[in-house]
């Protein structure tokens, strides 16, 4: 008590009243929740409709295992005071709060990164040709690095390690600049956050499809602009805590929400775009936003997956047209279960000519039924159609 400035009981008073602790509670464990579902819905529309599941996917879920420990950690810090004022608590509450959050910075780190492994392991599953994968591995490897740097920092913050949580051995110890750091990882997490965010914007507008649909998939596949905001605001969180050190149990509450906010969102982010086929079989009319004129049965049956998955096993990938008759114009369905393998370029054909026939099968069950032969699918091979000059 001896280092805070003196205040009037008066208002001592109105600051016992003050708790966000139990706010802190409810915030990370929704956000947390918000993040499981997610991955819950990614698995099971694995499983439902796609019947395979990559590496993505376990890196997902090995985010999300160390989201929920940041979680637990956050609540325990929630529970020894943080989100009230440091003159309201005892001496040893400090320690734990420290305590708790040196682990769930930890865990916070390894989330995140693995979240940015994920997303970057889709796009280069996604996105197939040369170029993209350069670019692809190339982010990896900075995504990893500064992982491990923000890592290593947390981790050693302070030599002896519990001088972190033990405050009264600071003095003999050596730690660090604790607010640069944060600050410095912060800025980082931001960088990269960019980074996987603006990856696939180029290669999407480069396809040869309608502005609707390439407007759907750079929403579905960037969603990672909204955690670049919401790790803006949490760097600014982290620096009013670092105005005012003499109370940072109370300016910490609000940096732990959105510390659960951040990673739970960038999982959430990371797992929509595999959850387009659920939602198409739960609201057949999504697929129109993605899939052209795509049939909302195709949608909903689980063969038609099936056929997907077969398809993406394959070492030259097929892009499906569908064409009506009478008109000169072709939907593109883009699946983002399957691969981009180079970019549609017009300059990628040099001139050469391609026919695509509309093609009517009657059977005597379908001549009955003559509506059925309306349209079309026809299947085109891409490895024969588009020289891969790699």
């Amino acid at each position: 008590m001896d280092g805070f400035p003196k205040i009037p009981p008066e208002v001592l008073a109105e600051m016992a009243k003050e708790d966000i602790s139990h706010k802190v509670i409810v915030c990370v464990g929704a956000f947390t929740a918000m993040g499981f579902i997610s991955v819950f819905l990614r698995m099971f529309s694995r499983a439902k409709f796609v019947g395979l599941v990559g590496l993505e996917d376990y890196l997902i879920i090995l985010s999300m295992i160390f989201s929920v420990c940041t979680s637990i950690c956050l609540i325990g810090t929630a529970k020894w005071g943080n989100g009230r004022h440091m003159l309201n608590l005892p001496p040893q509450n400090g320690m734990w709060i420290l305590k708790w959050l040196y682990f769930s910075i930890l865990a916070y780190h390894c989330s995140l990164t693995t979240t940015k492994l994920s997303i970057l392991w889709q796009y280069r599953r996604i996105f197939t040709y040369k170029q993209m994968r350069l670019a692809i591995y190339g982010s990896m490897g900075l995504c990893l690095a500064c992982g491990i740097i923000g890592v290593v920092c947390a981790t050693f913050t302070c030599i002896p390690i519990k001088a972190y949580w033990h405050y009264e051995q600071r003095p003999f110890a050596k730690c660090v600049n604790q607010d640069m750091m944060y600050h410095a990882n912060a800025g980082l997490n931001i960088s990269t956050d960019l980074l996987v965010a603006v990856l696939p914007v180029r290669a999407i507008w480069k396809l040869k499809i309608a502005m609707r649909q390439k407007i759907a998939l750079l929403v579905i596949l960037t969603l990672g602009w909204f955690v670049v905001v919401i790790s803006v605001i949490r760097l600014y969180i982290l620096i009013q805590v670092a105005k005012n050190p003499m109370d940072t149990s109370w300016y910490g509450g609000p940096a732990a929400i959105w510390s659960a906010l951040e990673i739970n969102l960038a999982i959430f982010c990371a797992s929509a775009p595999a959850l387009r086929p659920l939602v198409v079989a739960v609201i057949p009319a999504f697929a129109a936003s993605l899939g052209g004129s795509k049939r909302s049965n195709d949608a909903s049956d689980p063969s038609s997956y099936s056929n997907q998955t077969a398809d993406s096993r394959n070492s030259h990938p097929f892009i499906k047209l569908k064409g009506k008759r009478s008109q000169s114009t072709v939907n593109d369905d883009i699946d983002l279960e399957r691969s981009i393998t180079a970019l549609p370029h017009a300059e990628r054909f040099h001139g050469e000519i391609h026919v695509t026939k509309d093609f009517e099968t009657l059977s005597a069950r379908e001549s009955r039924r003559p509506s059925d032969t309306e349209s079309s699918k026809v299947l085109f091979p891409r490895s024969p159609v588009l020289p891969r000059r790699l």
